[in-house]
């Protein structure tokens, strides 16, 4: 009797665990299923994402060669020749008072013999004041001719950054790169050409002068 018992207890046992069993693989399915849907709606928006992201128009880019255009640019040529023309006049003008002061040295050499000593120092002392002051102007010159380049590029310049931010805004470039950092690129994009030719247009009638002149 007491073994039928002991088998009717490991029967419902035995049931008992197929049923929790059961009830436990039942519920894993179902969030198993759960985690399916959630991965399937996250694939198919990240999906709608990148339709709507292929579906944009693309940023429009160009590139210039600033440098390049400022070098060609008619008005800097121009501006070159002018200081160069009149480096060279100064240089003449310098040459000519070189070639005094090496007569009054040579003479003040010749002179030492038969000056005394408080004469000769006197002229001694004027001669490098000269030199001095030959030096100084030599100096102001330079800076004037560095100066007078600087202003005209910076003048340049700013109007070129002018004109190519106008053709950027007809050409609808939301980017505008230097031409020497970009490795390839069609040349459709490069704006150098058509700014080249507009600030060439814009400064055809300017006037070139050159003035702190100290000859």
């Amino acid at each position: 009797m007491s073994g039928q018992t002991g088998i009717s207890d490991l029967t419902f046992l035995c049931r008992m665990f197929i049923h929790k069993a059961y009830q436990f693989c039942r519920r894993l399915r179902l969030i198993v299923i759960s985690i399916m849907t959630v991965a399937m709606l996250m694939l198919a928006n990240q999906a709608a994402i990148a339709q709507e992201t292929t579906s944009a128009p693309p940023m429009k880019i160009g590139v210039v060669d600033i440098n390049s255009v400022m070098g060609q640019s008619t008005a800097m040529i121009k501006i070159r020749a002018v200081i160069d023309e009149e480096n060279q006049k100064f240089q003449k003008t310098i040459e000519a008072e070189q070639t005094e002061l090496r007569a009054a040295e040579e003479d003040l050499n010749n002179k030492r013999s038969v000056l005394d000593e408080e004469e000769f120092n006197r002229r001694l002392k004027a001669f490098e004041n000269r030199v001095i002051v030959l030096q100084q102007k030599v100096q102001r010159q330079r800076q004037g001719f560095d100066v007078a380049l600087k202003e005209a590029n910076d003048q340049i310049r700013q109007l070129l950054l002018k004109i190519i931010s106008e053709i950027a805004t007809e050409e609808g470039y939301a980017l505008v790169m230097q031409k020497q950092n970009v490795v390839l690129f069609e040349t459709e994009i490069d704006m150098s050409p058509e700014a080249l030719s507009r600030l060439n247009e814009r400064t055809k009638d300017m006037k070139i002068t050159f003035s702190n002149k100290d000859n």
